[in-house]
């Protein structure tokens, strides 16, 4: 990394599930006692072999979201904590999660312990499992279209489809029923756009998973939280918080409400001097989504991969 890159201020941009692969995370586990430690609090407090299952899946159970979401939150941190010592001299002036990434976000950010952060998950996935099995859908990523025009094709259709992530002016994700999306999906045909099945087991962050969002309040009711470090940039609103408890009726809502993650990029791409974006990913997608944006270029990102390579 050059010398004028080391002076920019930088945003951690944290992955969410949706495009597991046998093997990942598989050069991570065992580098050494702070990587051993986060995988074994992974597998202890989700009673899963999480090693194993990443190593060896089987793939129809990687995709579940309970073995997901903790395999995917087990990576994030594990690579923050290998590219802590890289980022030391590097002002974080943020961090945010796309999806189930923002609770890495926020244990990034100082606002969570590693215990906390795996009893989090383990809860949340387990309540979003059991609303998938009760509330049957899946998800669709559309590209070329932005929010407005999707949600007027939503509202003109009269089905019932949920917006789930904005993720750019040029790609979304919506959510629903399976017959609902079957037939969204030829809408969306119709009218010039492709889309292509997510690698999910449920429809996160739509209506079907509204008897999740009290289940998670009274759960978060006990959790401690702390006043973020950093700026955390969160998927209901799109904004920083730091008041912990506004923090948790955010995570609440998270199970229902679209993941906006336009609104978040642009506030961090507005920010003087620009920032220097770190994406902390199995696999790089994140910073794709960023090519969508004005005013970004490629020399706006880096992986967290290759600062580990440098």
């Amino acid at each position: 990394m050059n010398k004028n890159k080391e002076e920019q201020p930088v945003a951690l941009l944290f992955a969410g599930q949706g495009n597991p692969v046998i093997g990942m995370g598989a050069d991570l586990w065992d580098l050494n006692q702070a990587t051993k430690r986060i995988w074994d609090c992974a597998s202890d407090i989700s009673g899963m072999d999480i090693r194993r299952l990443c190593l060896k899946g089987p793939m129809n159970r990687l995709i579940q979201t309970t073995v997901q979401q903790v395999a995917v939150t087990a990576i994030n941190v594990t690579l923050f904590t290998l590219c802590r010592e890289k980022l030391h001299s590097f002002e974080i002036v943020g961090s945010c999660g796309h999806s189930v990434g923002e609770y890495s976000a926020l244990y990034a950010a100082g606002a969570i312990s590693l215990e906390t952060l795996f009893q989090m998950i383990h809860f949340r996935a387990n309540v979003m499992n059991d609303l998938s099995h009760s509330n049957k859908g899946h998800m669709l990523a559309v590209k070329g279209i932005d929010h407005q025009r999707l949600q007027n094709l939503i509202t003109y259709s009269g089905m019932a489809i949920d917006i789930s992530c904005d993720n750019s002016r040029h790609q979304q994700v919506v959510g629903g029923e399976s017959d609902a999306l079957g037939a969204f999906s030829r809408v969306l045909l119709d009218t010039g756009y492709e889309s292509v099945k997510l690698g999910v087991s449920g429809a996160w962050h739509t209506r079907l998973m509204a008897d999740g969002v009290p289940l998670m309040r009274d759960y978060l009711a006990s959790v401690d939280i702390d006043c973020p470090q950093h700026a955390v940039l969160m998927n209901v609103t799109g904004k920083a918080e730091q008041d912990p408890e506004c923090i948790k009726e955010n995570l609440s809502l998270h199970l229902t409400h679209t993941v906006k993650w336009t609104d978040s990029m642009d506030q961090f791409l507005i920010n003087e001097p620009p920032v220097l974006f770190v994406e902390i990913s199995n696999k790089a997608y994140l910073g794709q989504m960023l090519n969508d944006f004005i005013g970004f270029s490629p020399d706006k990102i880096a992986h967290c991969k290759t600062l580990l390579s440098n």
